[in-house]
């Protein structure tokens, strides 16, 4: 599929499940707190549900609400630990299909980058050195977990990535793995909206969502004219 130049000032990526295809490591990670913390084994209908969904929000769903921010920190440390040996397991580790390619062909144009993500930062620093990703993306238009902002489906983290790249909505393609990513993107006002299908991504649902216009298997699929 290809979109018209004239109309793209910015692409706007998630990272996890869409630009690195990790679903299957946070779902094992998870799984493995769940079984520590939860009362119950981790299914794969909470796991749809949860993609996307910031660790604070995760860890309130599978082990309970009245934990205290230090337990909340811990828990969320522990996941985090679990996936980086993970990930350090699988090295070399790559990013989606296509992707760089997109991004060179983005600069060739004049079209800007910027990730938005619910990763907090301390992962995006690993993502960072595996994947050079500051030749494409300035920090500044790193969006990351906070622990301030609504996770995803609410439109925030995609309201501040426009902000950050001082564009409007319409003028954006974005591109998300979770429906809750595409809720929050469509609820930003962007553009155009593409389903990743990535392992382990809830693909029959994403693709079924009036909010996208179109599912990619890789990222060459998107030519920008």
């Amino acid at each position: 599929m290809s979109y018209l130049l004239k109309t793209v000032k910015a692409l706007i990526f998630d990272f996890n499940g869409t630009l690195f295809w990790d679903t299957l490591y946070h779902q094992k990670a998870w799984a493995a707190i769940a079984e520590k913390y939860a009362k119950h084994p981790y299914t794969k209908e909470e796991m749809h549900l949860l993609n996307g969904r910031t660790n604070s929000e995760t860890i309130a769903f599978l082990v309970g609400k009245g934990l205290t921010p230090n337990q909340i920190r811990e828990i969320s440390e522990e996941k985090e630990q679990l996936y980086i040996e993970m990930c350090q397991r699988s090295m070399p580790l790559t990013l989606a299909p296509g992707a760089v390619k997109l991004f060179e062909d983005a600069h060739k144009k004049g079209i800007r980058l910027a990730i938005a993500t619910s990763a907090g930062p301390d992962n995006m620093a690993w993502y960072k050195k595996w994947f050079s990703l500051n030749t494409y993306f300035p920090d500044s238009l790193i969006i990351t977990d906070d622990n301030k902002r609504k996770g995803k489906p609410d439109p925030a983290i995609y309201l501040d990535t426009l902000s950050a790249l001082k564009v409007d909505g319409p003028s954006c393609v974005v591109f998300e793995d979770t429906k809750s990513g595409i809720l929050s993107a469509a609820r930003a006002g962007i553009g155009r909206i593409y389903a990743i299908a990535s392992l382990g991504a809830d693909i029959e649902t994403t693709a079924a969502m009036g909010e996208t216009h179109g599912q990619l298997t890789s990222f060459d699929q998107f030519v920008l004219e």
